[in-house]
């Protein structure tokens, strides 16, 4: 072996020195390409790509639909309208009138005992024999109940096929998707004060919740120090660039914060704390306008992002709070445990009072109930007085769905006939304009992403969602799972190893229904956003 002479070797070192940033450089990217290269194949290790021939050539399993079908088949007997034919108001009288006031309505078809059938102002029933006073086939009298709102008068036809019993033991009447009337326009006078306050409830009553419904204490530094930090969390600020929030009084409740729904509010051992008003959870911002808008859910809410902030929760709690997705709760977590963590979408509140049936587990509870306490064990003194729940009633009932000003009315019209077509309106009835029957579903059949929540248990399934607003309530299903409508009806949903696969927990996956054409799964997309 030759050795280098010292001139040689001298020239080397004189050219390394001219040249060092240019190696330094070359010898990093030399550093960079081998790091990368070694990152993309531990990541292709971990999360192995979707083969191109699975999208490409994707074939959805055959027992899906078989299983979607079946659904169908079980229920054939249920899920077919009440009795032959719509019942047909002719005539309303008086046409305007206060609460309180005796109504009678005359038309054809209304049945000649009431039985499960309803007579309602606004979507609101009229309590059978208290409020309805009379019922034949062509006549139909009733009082106008406390806490409705303007709307149309409406008859609902419920074909009873027998009573069942819930796992907890709700006694639950099985129907057939109801039939309903034409409307007919009534205008209720005199709710204005009811209206005007249950507005100020709505956005400023904290009900004492910091105390009684989560004993967590917020400080009030936390939220007032730096609030716009923690848009961030998916909080609606008030004084919205786009969107001054109208909250009416609700100042004569509590304090606000820069936050939509979180109030500063004495607790009962005099201490200032930070509570939650119903705005919280039940105003969000509508995707197609922007508008911070009440009854909306708050999909984008972070909720358990202000609970972890609580000084006095334990730091298992504060790191469950901490990991529930945008727009969902699970308040079952520490003063009615499960055991599991199952955090659940936050409900539409606008235009969905006419429901017999409350919650995604469709926990039979009357109206009244409902809205005057949501914390259904909370008890002595939290409970809202009778005049705190009709006025609530009265303005969640005063507003009216949200509408989609940016459809293509065209292709919504080929999409109602993938609509028919595919049989969506088997469960997705179009009564009285929610597209829902009411009918709860059990687990094994409709299926589900995540696990059920206590409530959900005790009732045994999920009731068949409404479609009203339906563009401004994603993501989708009872947990959340799914981003898009596009996605819900993707048979990508259902294929393992693809982007938008959710693993069930169910044995197969929720809502087992998919629309395989591309072109007619746009369209009846386009159809659903309308709604």
């Amino acid at each position: 072996m030759r050795s280098t002479s010292p001139s040689k070797f001298l020239a080397i070192v004189q050219a390394v020195r001219g040249h060092w940033r240019v190696l330094l450089l070359v010898t990093l990217a030399m550093v960079g390409a081998v790091g990368f290269w070694g990152y993309r194949k531990v990541q292709a290790i971990l999360n192995p790509a979707v083969p191109k021939a699975m999208v490409l050539n994707m074939v959805v399993p055959d027992d899906v639909n078989s299983m979607g079908d079946a659904i169908l088949k079980g229920y054939e007997s249920i899920m077919v309208p009440s009795f032959a034919a719509d019942p047909v108001i002719t005539d309303v009288s008086p046409r305007s009138a206060p609460p309180g006031t005796v109504v009678t309505v005359t038309g054809t078809g209304f049945g000649a005992q009431q039985g499960l059938n309803g007579v309602a102002l606004n979507m609101t029933e009229a309590v059978p024999k208290v409020e309805v006073l009379e019922w034949t086939d062509t006549k139909i009298r009733f009082t106008v109940p406390e806490h409705t709102t303007t709307g149309d008068v409406t008859v609902t036809l419920w074909e009873l096929i027998r009573m069942e019993m819930t796992p907890k033991g709700y006694f639950r009447p099985l129907v057939k998707n109801p039939r309903s009337s034409n409307g007919v326009r009534f205008e209720v006078t005199g709710q204005e004060e009811h209206i005007k306050l249950g507005k100020a409830i709505f956005f400023g009553w904290t009900q004492l919740n910091e105390e009684a419904s989560s004993l967590v204490k917020v400080p009030r530094l936390k939220i007032n120090a730096d609030p716009y930090k923690y848009v961030k969390y998916g909080f609606l600020p008030r004084n919205d660039k786009d969107c001054l929030v109208d909250e009416g009084e609700a100042e004569r409740f509590s304090e606000p914060t820069p936050i939509v729904g979180v109030r500063i509010q004495k607790g009962v051992d005099g201490e200032i704390r930070v509570g939650y008003s119903c705005a919280y959870c039940h105003t969000g911002r509508d995707p197609v306008d922007h508008k911070i808008t009440a009854g909306l859910p708050s999909s984008t809410l972070m909720f358990g992002k202000l609970l972890a902030m609580a000084e006095n929760l334990p730091e298992d709690l504060r790191q469950q709070a901490d990991r529930w997705p945008a727009g969902t709760s699970d308040l079952t977590f520490r003063y009615f445990p499960d055991g599991i963590e199952n955090p659940t979408a936050i409900m539409l509140a606008r235009g969905t009072h006419g429901f017999r049936y409350w919650s995604s587990a469709g926990v039979p509870m009357p109206e009244y109930q409902r809205h005057s306490n949501a914390w259904m064990n909370q008890g002595s003194p939290y409970m809202a007085p009778l005049k705190v729940s009709i006025a609530l009633c009265c303005y969640l009932n005063s507003l009216t769905p949200v509408r989609n000003t940016k459809v293509d009315r065209v292709q919504a019209v080929r999409g109602q006939k993938v609509f028919e077509e595919a049989g969506c309106n088997t469960c997705h009835s179009s009564w009285l304009g929610m597209y829902t029957n009411q009918s709860t579903i059990p687990f094994d059949v409709i299926g589900s992403n995540g696990q059920p929540t206590l409530r959900m248990k005790e009732s045994g399934g999920i009731r068949v969602a409404p479609l009203l607003s339906i563009y401004a309530t994603a993501p989708y299903l009872h947990d959340h799972s799914v981003a898009t409508l596009d996605d819900l009806l993707n048979p990508q949903r259902l294929l393992l190893g693809s982007s938008v696969y959710r693993k069930p927990f169910t044995k197969h996956p929720a809502h087992p229904w998919v629309i395989r054409d591309e072109a007619k799964r746009r369209d009846l997309v386009e159809y659903l956003n309308s709604l």
